[in-house]
This record gives structure tokens, C-alpha cells and sequence, in this order.
């Protein structure tokens, strides 16, 4: 796993511009965001991966740096989900408000359902069932059948509060942002009474990413005025992640932690440009490599000993699923925006002078 991680690290920095002596400008444009979420489902590909596979002695290295990050893979999800989001709202407005319960949310949990509707096949051909409950619970996201769920999960609740932050607010976004907060901070209490902490304790970068979208221009100005500033800003981070690992069991300290890497994430894509067209291709699949990548480790885990040899099985396996159910989704998604059944305006004539 040691070899994997470091080629995944190569291929993050293989194609990048770095930028020393001035700052990216195109640090959080859609390309840059696509590459870096392209990498971290990398690495979440292999975190799971390892609870397929026994680890060795020289595994260990990877292991610590797993078991260091902890839910950090997952926040540049979230932080890129509240920040995307938080730009429509202020374009666009109420209008855009109302699609979140219209559109996002209906689409986000019909891929997922078509999902778990693979994962019943998949059990189904291991001779594994189980009760209607458990199912009912698995398509709520609240229980599992062997598939991710509790990403998901946060993610369809946090549209929910989204909606319910902004729907009432008008313009005044900084009461939508306070009651976002108020809603966040509430969601992570009562979940932390039913479920461990990784079900939550990330939750706080989507709206790192919210608040983010509206002080961006602050930001980028205190990281452009000179190098101290960076040098400072770096080295603070490091501080409190170190100070805060020490203690990650604790949700306020965990919440440091992924508050400190979200910064850490932002400063380094300032310096650094990247560009890999892999990461970018693997990035407009985040959703479904996230989603289907456990099948071919669960259907192969008994006829595939070698593990190098079934973890190049079971990545390729999962990016032919992944562009495969692209297909399956898009008539759902065309159902959802109003577009299956609207028939194509046929184009004029042109008119001859």
C-alpha cells in the first residue's frame, strides 16, 4: 500500500504549476477543485481497499498516515460542496434555493438509491439477504448492506438545513449563514447520541465552505500581500493540526483538525496549479467511484489472493462501473429537470437575403 499511496502522491503533482513567487489564481476554479477531489477519492479508494486485505509489516507507513488523516479525506468534499453552493445561492437567490429540494436533493438520493440497488444484486450473489427493515434503512442511508452510507447521508441533510437556512431569509445571507450554523451545530449534537463520530465529525467543512465563499476575497488578499504572511499561515496550521491529532477523539478538537486542513488544502492551492487530466476525469466521477468502488472489492476479495494484482482488478473494475452507471442516472436526472419527455424545438429556417 506504501508503493500505491506514493504513485497516487506523483500522479497529484505530476502536471502542476507551482507558484512560488506569486499565487494561483485559479485556485478554487472548477478545474483545480475537480483535480484535488480527484486525488482524495483516490485515496478514499484505498482506505477502503485495506479493509479488504491484510496488511503487512511494510504496509505500516500508509497505515499510520491512514489512521493519522482519519474522515480529513472526505473534506475537501464537503468544503467544495458548502463553497459551490454558497456562490449559487448568492447569484442566484431564492430560485436557486428552492432547486436544492427540488433537483440536488431528488438527484444526489436516486443515485444513491440506484446504488444500493446494485449492492442488493451483489449480495444477492453472495447469498446474502436481509430483513425489509434493514433495506428500508439502507435506502435512507441511515444503515448499510456493505455500501458507503454515511456520507451520503450528511450529505442529503445538510441540503435539508441548506433549504431551511435560506429559504426565509430573502437576501440577508449572513442570518442564513448564522442559521446554518445554529442548524449544523444542532445536527452534530443529535447525531453524536446515535452514531460514532465519523457520521459527524466532518460535517463542519461544508460549512467552512459556505462561510468561505463569502470572506474569499479577504482571504485571498491576506495570502497575496506578502510571503510572511504565508510562511505564518502555513506554520499556524501545522501547529494546530499537530495539537489537535493528539487528541482527535474529542469532537472539539477534531473539529480543529479538519478546520486547520481545510486551510492547509486552500494555502497549498494557492502555490501550486494542478493539471493532471487524470485527476480531472477521476474527479467528475467522485460521486460514483465513491459510491460502487466497495462492489468489485466484495464480489473478488475470494478469488484474487494476490493483493496488488486485486486491487488493479478491482480499480479498474470500479471505473468501468462508474462510467457505465453515468448512463443509468442520466434519465433519472432528465426526469428530475423536467427534460425526459420535452420534445426538441425544431431549429427555424434560415432566411435567404
Amino acid at each position: 500500500m506504501n508503493i500505491i499511496f506514493l504513485a497516487f502522491v506523483i500522479v497529484f503533482f505530476i502536471g502542476a504549476e507551482f507558484h512560488f513567487k506569486d499565487i494561483n489564481n485559479e485556485y478554487i476554479s472548477h478545474r483545480q477543485t475537480q483535480c484535488i477531489n480527484g486525488f482524495f477519492v483516490l485515496i478514499v479508494f484505498i482506505q477502503h481497499f485495506k479493509g479488504y486485505v491484510k496488511l503487512g509489516d511494510y504496509d505500516m507507513v500508509y497505515n499510520y498516515i491512514a489512521n493519522w488523516s482519519g474522515q480529513l479525506l472526505v473534506v475537501p468534499f464537503l468544503f467544495f460542496s458548502g463553497y459551490g453552493i454558497m456562490l449559487s445561492i448568492t447569484k442566484k437567490g431564492k430560485p436557486y434555493v428552492d432547486t436544492i429540494l427540488t433537483k440536488r436533493f431528488p438527484k444526489i438520493w436516486i443515485h444513491f438509491a440506484l446504488a444500493i440497488v446494485l449492492f442488493i444484486i451483489t449480495n444477492l450473489i453472495m447469498r446474502k439477504t436481509f430483513p425489509p427493515l434493514k433495506l428500508i434503512l439502507t435506502f435512507l442511508g441511515w444503515d448499510s448492506i456493505g455500501n458507503s452510507n454515511w456520507y451520503i447521508f450528511d450529505t442529503l441533510i445538510l441540503y435539508i438545513l441548506t433549504f431551511l437556512s435560506f429559504r426565509f431569509v430573502g437576501k440577508n445571507r449572513r442570518l442564513g449563514l448564522f442559521i446554518m450554523a445554529l442548524l449544523t451545530s444542532a445536527f452534530v449534537i443529535a447525531m453524536s447520541r446515535f452514531k460514532p463520530g465519523y457520521w459527524y465529525n466532518t460535517v463542519i467543512a461544508y460549512l467552512l465552505g459556505m462561510i468561505f465563499a463569502t470572506v474569499e476575497s479577504s482571504f485571498k488578499k491576506i495570502m497575496s500581500s506578502e510571503i510572511l504572511n504565508y510562511i505564518i499561515f502555513i506554520t499556524f496550521g501545522i501547529i494546530i493540526i499537530s495539537l489537535a491529532v493528539n487528541d482527535k477523539a474529542k469532537l472539539t478538537s477534531y473539529e480543529v483538525f479538519v478546520t486547520a486542513g481545510t486551510v492547509l488544502l486552500l494555502a497549498l492551492s494557492l502555490k501550486v496549479r494542478f493539471g493532471n487530466p487524470i485527476l480531472s476525469f477521476l474527479g467528475k466521477y467522485v460521486f460514483e467511484i465513491y459510491i460502487l468502488q466497495r462492489i468489485p472489492m466484495i464480489l473478488l476479495q475470494s478469488y484474487i489472493p494476490q493483493k496488488y494484482i486485486y486491487f488493479a482488478v478491482c480499480f479498474a473494475s470500479t471505473l468501468v462501473l462508474s462510467f457505465l452507471f453515468r448512463f443509468i442516472e442520466k434519465p433519472f436526472d432528465k426526469l428530475i429537470d423536467g427534460q425526459l419527455f420535452r420534445k426538441k424545438q425544431p431549429s427555424l429556417p434560415e432566411k435567404k437575403c
